[in-house]
Order: structure tokens, then C-alpha cells, then sequence
């Protein structure tokens, strides 16, 4: 047996408390969750928990750093073209789903998705201040918003009508709404 943090049974029971805690966060809000039915839900006992993590937060916290992991590559390997590098994001969404959608729900909240759209936002204010000839940040904010809103909520709508489109068409659908 290695190390507690990366032998296979550590990293089957962090694989359990984060599903668990997802499943969890389909009917609550994370601030009411309690270790103790997380640790219900997991089937594991309190001091398991602890030994991974300090507090519901910081799972939750993990579960985000996870597909943090898996879009990082994909955001700094991007290319010029939102249609090239925006389906190979789409499909991880696709395939972390519910945890898409509750981070998504909580994306204002969230330093560590904050963190990852940093470039995606300077990048669309650059592109912005051109377009529209705005030099006020105020403004150029405003744009940004309804950018990201709006692509925000056609991501959730693919999600919730059972991601029948391919990611591909959803980015192009996000393309057609920016440029036009």
C-alpha cells in the first residue's frame, strides 16, 4: 500500500464522497449539506471523510478542480477559431453533466472556474473594443455579460434537453450568436 492519498482505495473513496456529493446537490444547495448524510450517501464514516477532506466545500471544491483539470489543455491549446476549440469543451461538459450544470449554477461563486474563464474574458473585451469602437470597461462588462450569459444558457438548455445536438453544432450556434 502506497501513500493514503493515491492508493486505489483512497482514490475510490474520493471518487464515492464526490459522487455522493453530487447526487446530493441535485435537491440542495451546498451550504445545507451535512458531512454526516454525505457520509450517509457515500457509504463511508465521518473520519474517512476527514481524512480526504475538510469540509463539504472543499469536495466541492475538488469536483471543480477535476474538470478544471480536463478543460485547462483544451483552453490553452485552443485555436484562433471559437469553432475548433469550443467542441472539444463542450464534450467534457457533456460527459460530467451534473456537475457541469450545479458549477454552472454557482459559476459567479466559483475562483477556480473564475480563474479558468479569465483569458475567454479579456480576450472577448479585446475582440469587443474593436467590434463596437467602446473604450469604457464599464460598458465593454455589459457586452461581456450577455456574451457569456447567453452562451452560459444555451450550454444548460443543450444539457437539460438531453444533449441530443452534437457539441459541435451547439458551438456553432454560440459562434453564429457572437459574430452575427
Amino acid at each position: 500500500m502506497t501513500g493514503v492519498k493515491n492508493n486505489r482505495r483512497a482514490q475510490y473513496t474520493r471518487q464515492q464522497l464526490k459522487q455522493a456529493l453530487i447526487r446530493l446537490l441535485e435537491t440542495k444547495p451546498l451550504a445545507a449539506i451535512t458531512v454526516t448524510e454525505l457520509c450517509q450517501e457515500a457509504d463511508v464514516n465521518r473520519g474517512t471523510f476527514y481524512l480526504h477532506y475538510a469540509s463539504p466545500a472543499e469536495l466541492f471544491a475538488s469536483i471543480e478542480e477535476d474538470l478544471v483539470t480536463q478543460i485547462m489543455p483544451l483552453l490553452h491549446s485552443r485555436a484562433a477559431n471559437l469553432d475548433q476549440w469550443l467542441p472539444p469543451i463542450l464534450d467534457v461538459i457533456k460527459d460530467q453533466e451534473t456537475a457541469t450544470q450545479i458549477i454552472i449554477r454557482n459559476i459567479h461563486d466559483s475562483p477556480v472556474l473564475q480563474a479558468v474563464l479569465a483569458p475567454i474574458h479579456e480576450q472577448t473585451l479585446g475582440q469587443y473594443r474593436e467590434r463596437f469602437a467602446e473604450a469604457d470597461p464599464v460598458i465593454l462588462e455589459y457586452y461581456y455579460e450577455f456574451f457569456f450569459s447567453g452562451a452560459v444558457r444555451v450550454i444548460t438548455h443543450w444539457l437539460a434537453t438531453g444533449a441530443k445536438e452534437s457539441s459541435t453544432q451547439i458551438a456553432q450556434v454560440i459562434k453564429n450568436a457572437i459574430v452575427h
